[in-house]
């Protein structure tokens, strides 16, 4: 009976030792997003919670936001950088929500004032269509957009590159109650990888602030 229960055991850490080593090809990264501008009152509000979840299919990458803030705001566009990305596939979103690829303006608002400097790669963005607001991705739940990419290699080597910086994502908010506007960028320093197995999870640690 002792020798069976020793099998189970490391049959479970066989399986989950495998599960590790497959995980990034199989789970989702989430990273949140950063207001860089100072536009108005909510540039530094805790009230803004806006963040995208990057998963895989075959031979794509999606890149799936959502709006959680607790104050009136929506995603209008989109903005990539770099990367090694083949190109754009589409562009999906809930109900309600309505994108149109390229953007217009093509650029990422305010892009040179994030540091580094956010330079949006041709053709690599997406906006809400008119009325804005109304077609962008509003702090109501279950709203989202979600942008699929042909991918040139692995999730794992995607992540990586979202983490080194070497892919930057950038969003435009608007419609805030002060009128104003911001944009954002991630990865702030912040990364959950979700294993396949629902009851395991790697969570990268928040980074201490530089400043």
């Amino acid at each position: 009976m002792k020798e069976l229960r020793k099998l189970k055991v490391y049959m479970l850490i066989a399986a989950l030792v495998l599960c590790l080593h497959a995980a990034p090809s199989l789970g989702t990264a989430v990273y949140s997003f950063e207001i860089f501008t100072d536009n108005g009152l909510f540039n530094d509000s805790e009230e803004i919670n806006i963040f995208m979840e990057v998963s895989n299919g075959a031979f794509t990458a999606d890149f799936k936001i959502f709006n959680e803030s607790t104050t009136e705001c929506a995603v209008t566009g989109v903005y990539f950088m770099n990367g090694s990305l083949l190109g754009l596939s589409s562009v999906t979103g809930s109900a309600g929500v309505d994108f149109t690829t390229p953007a217009n303006p093509s650029d990422l608002p305010g892009q040179n004032d994030a540091d580094p400097p956010f330079v949006t790669h041709d053709g690599f963005s997406t906006d809400s269509d008119p009325p804005p607001y109304w077609d962008g991705v509003n702090n109501s739940i279950g709203e989202y957009v979600t942008v699929t990419f042909d991918l040139n290699g692995t999730l794992t080597q995607l992540i990586e590159e979202l983490d080194s910086g070497a892919v930057r994502v950038g969003v435009h908010i608007q419609g805030f109650t002060d009128g104003s506007s911001e944009s954002a960028i991630m990865p702030e320093p912040s990364t959950v990888i979700l294993l396949g197995l629902g009851t395991l999870a790697l969570i990268r640690k928040r980074r201490p602030s530089s400043s």
